[in-house]
């Protein structure tokens, strides 16, 4: 087993969790958390954008790598939409109301535990959307790229990432989640 530590400087947070060497991310669904056609076409329409490359409040953006799906930040993006579908809040810094863990915390809770190589700077990134409106890719993609961050999360140089659609009382919630180096 070996010990990784995570110092979140977005949260403040740092936590350690155990792990093997030979840990393999999963590059499909985990059982109780598929991926649906409209998760699908998400992603593939943020990696559209990744593509081109882009325009954001805070900068330009090269062209980036595609996501490639990883079901642990599935499991947590999707486990995190029906906590927000339920409370039919979307509560800013993605604090969860239940248990009050953020975004690296809950990613590294679902299952997502590499080793990164020493000296490395970890990336866990986390953008949501929420509203009756916002149910195609390009309305959700639209809203995160009207914000700083979010944009900026959109071409994070990052591989690992998933986009998880929940529908509650109060509309759609998208969350996308990104993790890696």
């Amino acid at each position: 087993m070996v010990t990784v530590t995570v110092i979140d400087a977005s949260y403040n947070v740092t936590f350690d969790y155990k792990t093997t060497k030979s840990f393999s991310v999963s590059r499909s669904a985990l059982p109780g958390f598929p991926q649906s056609q409209a998760e699908r076409e998400m992603l593939e329409a943020i990696n559209a954008e990744r593509a081109r490359g882009g325009v954001c409040p805070s900068g330009v953006f090269p062209a980036a790598a595609p996501l490639k799906f990883e079901g642990h930040l599935h499991k947590a993006a999707t486990l995190y939409g029906r906590e927000l579908a339920a409370s039919g809040r979307l509560d800013l810094p993605h604090r969860s109301q239940v248990d009050n863990r953020v975004p690296s915390q809950r990613m590294v809770d679902a299952g997502y535990r590499p080793v990164p190589p020493s000296g490395i700077e970890w990336v866990f990134g986390e953008s949501l959307a929420a509203g009756m409106d916002l149910t195609s890719p390009a309305e959700v993609i639209a809203a995160w790229k009207g914000s700083p961050s979010h944009c900026a999360a959109l071409f994070e140089k990052v591989l690992d990432g998933t986009a998880a659609q929940v529908t509650g009382a109060a509309g759609t919630y998208w969350v996308l989640n990104i993790a890696g180096w």
